[in-house]
């Protein structure tokens, strides 16, 4: 054969296999690539039927595999995300998140994915092996935690006044947070976890409202039925413009239980038992309760949570020469929070909440307040333990009493680090 004539045969061949491609047979010869092993081959031809206008479940599913195997995880979480909208997929979707959630260290991440397959139970197979991951991760978790932020921001009503008054200042701020605990004993969703925290609030120029949290705890944790439930003993100290302030002791009771594959309901208690750390704080001495109930839906895209909290004190009062001030309001919380993720770096979140006041009638006052509290956030992950976060949060408080009516606005950027 001529070397022309062998020329022509190829193109011939070539240009007849163009003809016979279409997305069906690539989806079949990335099919079978998979099966043998050859993912990188796989991955090509996957892409090429998806570019081709398929965009079936099934090659979702098969080309977000062929990314996993070859450790795109970041591509392949994303197609794991869109197989979870279909029904049938969900739990196959929730244990490859969480293998992947196992890849990028994400511990807790993955918990909660395996959790979800168990939870829902549709699949004997899947749940079976989700039960295993759940128990490695056990064996293999964690004995200590950090968590750490610090934020440079802005509040143009640091002490929360009306705008008419003259203790109506602004300042610029800066706030740290670091948290530790270590698992003493058991596992983390049942045995003893000791924790600490600090937490530091610095103004500028007003040094009269800088803020120090210092916290000890001890937990422990459990599952009752189908909750998995902790209870906790802290105390905590707070110095305000770095002067002795108050003291408290807190017992905290939580516990979540997942409805189904993307529902949860949460039910929490608190009670404080509040002391001063100087006389002229003695008003402030006395107790206080609070019991949230939450639902949240979860999805591949949002975090849907609404809160309502209902919060009762039993506390003292501060006797003035002409006014009695009360510091035992009885308050209701409505709370609705969306967290969007835009895409795997991106997370937007919108805060809503509106607070209803009814504090005790005195012979000099009768005061009732609604607050309107609106936080819009957002944050990118740098990568799956460090985080940069800007928030911006608005306040509006009106009251029956003038003197405690105020607008607080406030911006701050800033980075959060676990470890």
């Amino acid at each position: 054969m001529s070397r022309f004539s062998f020329t022509l045969f190829t193109s011939l061949f070539l240009f007849s296999l163009n003809l016979q491609a279409s997305p069906e047979t690539d989806f079949e010869l990335g099919t079978q690539a998979f099966k043998s092993g050859e993912n990188e081959t796989a991955v090509r031809y996957f892409e090429s039927a998806m570019k081709q206008g398929m965009n079936s479940v099934s090659l979702q599913y098969n080309l977000a595999s062929s990314y996993y195997k070859v450790g795109r995880y970041e591509d392949a979480k994303k197609l794991f995300k869109l197989t979870y909208k279909t029904d049938a997929m969900r739990d196959l979707a929730d244990y490859n998140l969480g293998l992947i959630a196992l890849k990028q260290k994400q511990w807790q991440l993955a918990r909660e994915y395996f959790t979800s397959v168990v939870n829902s139970g549709r699949d004997k197979k899947l749940t079976k092996i989700s039960q295993q991951q759940l128990k490695l991760l056990s064996k293999g978790e964690k004995r200590s935690k950090v968590t750490a932020f610090a934020n440079f921001g802005y509040d143009d009503n640091v002490v929360s006044v009306s705008s008419e008054s003259a203790l109506n200042e602004s300042d610029s701020f800066y706030d740290v947070y670091a948290a530790a605990d270590y698992l003493v004993a058991g596992k983390r969703d049942n045995g003893w976890i000791a924790n600490a925290s600090v937490y530091m609030l610095d103004y500028s120029d007003l040094d009269s409202a800088n803020l120090d949290l210092l916290g000890l705890g001890l937990k422990k944790t459990f599952k009752l039925d189908d909750w998995k439930t902790s209870l906790q003993f802290k105390l905590s100290k707070i110095l305000y413009g770095d002067e002795d302030y108050i003291s408290f002791a807190m017992l905290d009771m939580k516990g979540y239980k997942s409805l189904s594959g993307s529902d949860r309901i949460y039910l929490r208690y608190r009670y404080e038992d509040i002391a001063s750390d100087d006389v002229i704080y003695d008003y402030l001495e006395g107790s206080r309760h609070r019991a949230t109930l939450e639902y949240r839906n979860a999805s591949s895209k949002n975090i849907r949570q609404f809160i309502y909290e209902l919060e009762l004190n039993d506390r003292g009062d501060l006797v003035g020469t002409s006014y009695t001030y009360e510091y035992s309001p009885t308050r209701h919380t409505l709370r609705g929070k969306l967290t969007h993720f835009l895409n795997d770096k991106w997370h937007l979140s919108g805060d809503l909440s509106y607070r209803f006041s009814d504090f005790p009638v005195s012979t000099t006052m009768d005061r009732e307040d609604e607050r309107w509290k609106l936080i819009l956030g957002a944050s990118y992950l740098i990568d799956s333990s460090f985080k940069l976060s800007s928030k911006l949060q608005f306040t509006n408080n009106t009251s029956s009493k003038d003197r405690y009516e105020y607008d607080k606005s406030m911006v701050s950027v800033g980075l959060i680090k676990t470890f």
